[in-house]
């Protein structure tokens, strides 16, 4: 599930400058909403520091979390080809810093420069498959299917080396396609197992090798 590698880090340094002298830089609290589903902003944005929720509503309201992006990352790039509203809801998670790229201006770099446009195709294959291996693990074990969500949410902080995921168990019920009672069971499992711990508002990653080993990858 996911990329080897952020779509940033698949540019050269004449792309990554070209990006940055056609975006505007911007910054958001945490829990702010940077822009609604349906929306018609055309506008595509690469992270650069922070991690952003991307998550749709039903129409009775219900939130469901299809993704958290992190640094690196490029989102809105699907509304920007079709032109079409905007396909979920993204809100930052914590403060946030990245670039916004007017989807005219993404366009005509893409035109000129190959290794860009092949950057961004990536993402949107990677991200097709990485839809479709979730339909997979989703008829699982619930704990290869917990283990794997929580894998695929991992955030490494750089100054301690613990990944810690940033959604609630109500979001990573949703995402795995269980209950919150199976995720309730899973979570404890591993955590008695000294593979995680959970906190008031995340979930430390404490031996990736072993959580790697429970779902089998």
């Amino acid at each position: 599930m996911g990329i080897d590698q952020s779509f940033w880090e698949m540019l050269d340094d004449t792309d990554q400058k070209a990006l940055l002298a056609a975006a505007t830089r911007v910054s958001f609290e945490p829990a702010v909403v940077i822009c609604h589903q349906g929306d018609r902003t055309r506008n595509v944005l690469v992270v650069a520091h922070g991690r952003v929720r991307v998550s749709r509503f039903s129409l009775s309201g219900e939130e469901t979390v299809l993704a958290v992006r992190g640094p690196g990352e490029i989102i809105g790039e699907v509304a920007a080809v079709d032109g079409r509203g905007r396909s979920a809801t993204l809100t930052a998670v914590d403060a946030v810093d990245g670039i916004l790229i007017p989807a005219l201006a993404l366009k005509r770099l893409c035109e000129e420069r190959p290794r860009l446009t092949w950057a961004v195709l990536r993402v949107v294959v990677a991200r097709q498959r990485a839809g479709g291996d979730q339909q997979d693990f989703r008829t699982g074990p619930s704990l290869h299917r917990v283990g794997s969500v929580l894998l695929d949410l991992a955030n490494r902080d750089a100054s301690d080396m613990i990944a810690t995921v940033p959604l609630s168990q109500r979001e990573l019920a949703g995402i795995a396609g269980i209950s919150r009672e199976t995720l309730v069971r899973a979570l404890k499992t591993l955590r008695e197992a000294g593979i995680i711990a959970t906190r008031r508002t995340r979930i430390e990653i404490l031996r990736e090798d072993e959580l790697r080993s429970v779902c089998g990858i």
